[in-house]
């Protein structure tokens, strides 16, 4: 009797700890090497076999241990116009605001229009698979800012325009793609002042600061804020010293600093400022930097900052324009890379990048330039970059570039669906 009590007890106790097992009958080590395999988008129906893979697919843990096993996927994440039956361009939609302004001013009664012109969502590319999809809530502000926190997989949406009053909104949108409840939006707290245009950028874990823009008269901001994303708040910085609307925010990895890249004030709309602005957490201060953007007629809305590392294993700061708008580059057709000098404390431009033939659609338009970083190999660097050329056409390439200076452009197939300019767009390694 005492022998089957025994037996029983064991085969209790073996029942547990098959249930405590990842992959039952097999070593949890095992069964981690065959889950880190599994394509992100199959999670979803993963989380539903049972609590142990929903909890442990769900912590950022899980994402961490895909990027060890070269398995994690690069999805660039893109606010961009949807297509409509009469698709119309970014600048029938500022002239239909100036319109607004002017009606206002002359003590007109404005009527909105029935339906607005654009309608933007959020759109997915898989650079892994080479897959695109969307995922939107019912409605998100046109021209918001996208940044992503990579360490623990959420996507923010902060300011733009209201799609119906074509208003700048204080809003911020948090999508957490690694969630136990899968890919779910929240609204957050609002920041302080209601701006679109602005600068914006990722600095350390969980820390977005915002600067510049314009509000809902078109004046210029030198207002600045910083948002807490574990505690959902936000805190007013001190005001740059210039007013930057259509600036460009730039961060460095290990680097605890925002830079603001030029932008224009509002009494030279259009007219870029060659200086950028950096502010430093420890001193509370900004600090100006001449001389950095030379295209007064060109938006820095074309950069993007990546780390490199040197010879002697010291981290150097680089930020790539992928543009070509001056008179001079278009001839040329290059881009430039340059870094960041510590003792001088100047900016230098170091290499120079070929485009694509411009028949391939990257040409002379405003690109969206977001780079791969992340699961690769010493100085290699991977961007996607993508244009619109009008007439639904659009361009899009991921560009390579190793550490001999060596480029080559990858063509990426656009559907039609996601074709829009994408105003924003953020990476994320999952």
């Amino acid at each position: 009797m005492g022998g089957a009590d025994s037996c029983n007890y064991t085969d209790e106790a073996c029942g547990r700890r098959r249930q405590q097992q990842l992959i039952p009958g097999l070593p949890d080590e095992i069964g981690m090497e065959c889950l880190v395999r599994v394509p992100y988008g199959s999670h979803s129906r993963m989380k539903s076999v049972c609590r142990g893979w929903r909890t442990l697919i769900s912590h950022p843990s899980f994402s961490e241990q895909r990027r060890k096993a070269r398995t994690a996927e690069h999805l660039v994440c893109l606010v961009q116009a949807l297509p409509t039956p009469s698709t119309i361009h970014a600048d029938v939609v500022l002239k239909e605001r100036d319109d607004k302004r002017q009606r206002q001013e002359e003590g007109c009664q404005y009527n909105h229009p029935s339906a607005p012109p654009y309608q933007y969502g959020l759109s997915i590319f898989n650079a892994t698979y080479q897959t695109w999809h969307q995922m939107m809530p019912s409605s998100i502000p046109m021209f918001c800012h996208c940044v992503a926190l990579p360490s623990s997989g959420k996507l923010l949406l902060l300011g733009g325009w209201d799609p119906t009053t074509l208003d700048p909104v204080p809003d911020v949108y948090v999508l957490n793609l690694i969630g136990e409840d899968g890919a779910r939006w929240r609204r957050a707290a609002p920041m302080s002042v209601a701006r679109s245009f602005f600068a914006c950028a990722v600095v350390g874990r969980s820390t977005v600061y915002v600067a510049g823009g314009h509000d809902s008269h078109k004046n210029a901001l030198r207002s600045a804020e910083v948002y807490d994303v574990e505690a959902d708040e936000w805190r007013t910085l001190p005001s740059m010293w210039e007013e930057r609307d259509e600036s460009q925010g730039l961060s460095w990895e290990g680097d605890s600093r925002f830079w603001v890249v030029s932008g224009y004030s509002t009494e030279n709309q259009g007219r870029f400022r060659s200086d950028a602005e950096c502010y430093d957490p420890e001193t509370g201060c900004w600090s100006k930097v001449e001389g950095l953007w030379p295209f007064p007629s060109s938006s820095p809305r074309g950069c993007v900052s990546v780390n490199s590392v040197s010879g002697r294993g010291q981290s150097n700061h680089q930020w790539w324009r992928i543009s070509g708008e001056d008179q001079q580059q278009q001839q040329a057709g290059i881009g430039e890379i340059r870094e960041y000098e510590r003792e001088a404390e100047r900016w230098r431009v170091v290499s120079s990048i070929p485009l694509p033939h411009p028949e391939f659609g990257l040409g002379r338009s405003s690109k969206c330039v977001v780079s791969l970083d992340g699961g690769g190999d010493g100085n290699s660097r991977r961007m996607l970059v993508m244009s619109s050329g009008g007439e639904g056409k659009a361009g899009a390439f991921i560009l390579e570039r190793n550490d001999k200076g060596k480029t080559k452009w990858n063509h990426v197939h656009v559907p039609p669906q996601f074709t829009g300019f994408p105003y924003s767009a953020a990476h994320l390694l999952v």
